[in-house]
């Protein structure tokens, strides 16, 4: 199981509405141990836990949405009445969907990838939305239908989380680079141009091309197939003074989340 326990990151301004989905929150005292699930032919199941940090129960209900994404990275929720052809949901099991978290009693949620033979490699997506609410038993909502001989049961209602479903089929080929690179003052502000059939996932960083030493980053970046173009900005500045002809972007994906690209330009 690759879990990560939930960390606060700093996004760039034009990432931030993806990198939110993309990154659970912690929804009052409600975590989730993961920040995305993938799955694909070599890892075929995936789970995380759910918890609370609260002193009363959780009622809490797992269900799947979508969202389209235009050229430019624009999200938008998914309204269509069927589901969208990208979707994830006929390539996955995943339970309990409901349940009640009780202080210091984790839920594991577990999820698996269904077989389907003679399938294409594509790649598909949903978003598993976690929706918690707290208990609140003994009269915490005065009732005046109520029996007064009975203790009434009041709910809570909490943020939900959504957290990214990638699953792919097979083989697919992805391509990027970086473009439109503008210097403005300490900010560099640019664009990951990306080509073919899959997702990215991964980070940003500013790089000293000598030592290596990584200068600032974005981290959890996601660029959809629908997507050809990511905007980002990210600062230059540092302690040391580091002249900008001595920097680099670099992007790297990360491997547990099914890729392994990395590409880099010289500031100057």
């Amino acid at each position: 199981m690759r879990n990560k326990f939930l960390t606060t990151k700093l996004a760039a301004k034009f990432g931030l509405v993806s990198l939110l989905l993309a990154i659970p929150l912690a929804s009052h005292g409600v975590t989730l141990t993961t920040y995305r699930i993938y799955l694909d032919d070599n890892n075929r199941s995936e789970s995380f836990i759910v918890f609370t940090r609260d002193v009363v129960p959780e009622d809490c209900s797992l269900s799947l949405k979508h969202f389209d994404f235009d050229a430019t990275g624009k999200m938008s929720l998914y309204k269509g009445a069927e589901l969208p052809a990208y979707s994830a949901e006929e390539w996955v099991r995943f339970s309990p969907k409901n349940f009640v978290i009780q202080p210091g009693k984790p839920q594991t949620i577990r999820f698996s990838m269904r077989r389907k033979p003679n399938t294409e490699a594509q790649e598909y997506r949903s978003y598993v939305s976690v929706s918690c609410e707290d208990i609140v038993s003994e009269v915490a909502v005065k009732d005046s239908n109520a029996p007064k001989d009975r203790p009434t049961v009041s709910v809570k209602p909490k943020l939900v989380q959504n957290v990214p479903l990638i699953i792919r089929t097979g083989p697919l080929e992805v391509d990027a680079s970086f473009g439109d690179i503008k210097l403005q003052g300490d900010l560099v502000r640019g664009k990951i141009l990306r080509s073919g059939t899959r997702s990215l996932y991964g980070r940003i960083s500013l790089v000293d091309k000598t030592s290596g030493e990584e200068i600032a980053f974005n981290d959890s970046i996601s660029i959809y197939p629908e997507t050809l173009e990511h905007s980002f900005e990210i600062s230059a500045s540092n302690d040391k003074n580091i002249a900008l002809e001595q920097l680099a972007l670099k992007f790297e994906e990360d491997e547990q989340y099914g890729g392994s690209l990395q590409f880099q330009k010289n500031l100057k």
